[in-house]
């Protein structure tokens, strides 16, 4: 008995809720990543998102001007729980941890976004822009060059 009204309850609230679930996981574009600005982000919360996933990103931006980095990785870690295959939150990832000279973890996060970037050839020049700085941070000047070269 306990089930069936857990269930209905579930089922009730599934009804009320504003947008389909669907919209959890629309692929991310070029236009949802931050623009830069003499070599910086302008800002985290940029872009089109999930009301969710929008409201961690500002909080990520807060934190980020504080340059509270333990605070930035929270938010980002918990939009990327609510939409794991977004690209753009990704990118904002990296490039928080090439704010913290971690090249490495930024390549590794680069390269999981271009796996969901898709056939979207703006949102992976602009991945492969950022996966150059990473790489020329590691010292792999070669391996920058052709991710720049991805780029254009």
């Amino acid at each position: 008995m306990v089930r069936l009204v857990v269930l209905s309850l579930l089922l009730a609230l599934a009804g009320c809720a504003p947008s389909p679930l669907r919209q959890l996981e629309e692929p991310a574009g070029a236009d949802d990543l931050p623009d830069w600005q003499a070599g910086t982000l302008t800002a985290l919360d940029e872009g089109q998102h999930h009301p969710a996933v929008a409201s961690l990103l500002r909080q990520a931006e807060q934190a980020r001007q504080q340059r509270r980095w333990d605070r930035v990785h929270t938010y980002l870690d918990q939009a990327r729980q609510i939409q794991p295959r977004n690209p753009a939150i990704f990118y904002r990832q990296a490039w928080v941890r090439l704010q913290q000279n971690e090249p490495q973890q930024a390549e590794h996060l680069l390269r999981r976004a271009l796996v969901f970037a898709g056939e979207d050839a703006a949102l992976k020049r602009r991945l492969y822009a950022l996966l150059a700085e990473a790489l020329d941070a590691q010292g792999r000047p070669a391996e920058a060059d052709a991710a720049r070269q991805q780029s254009y």
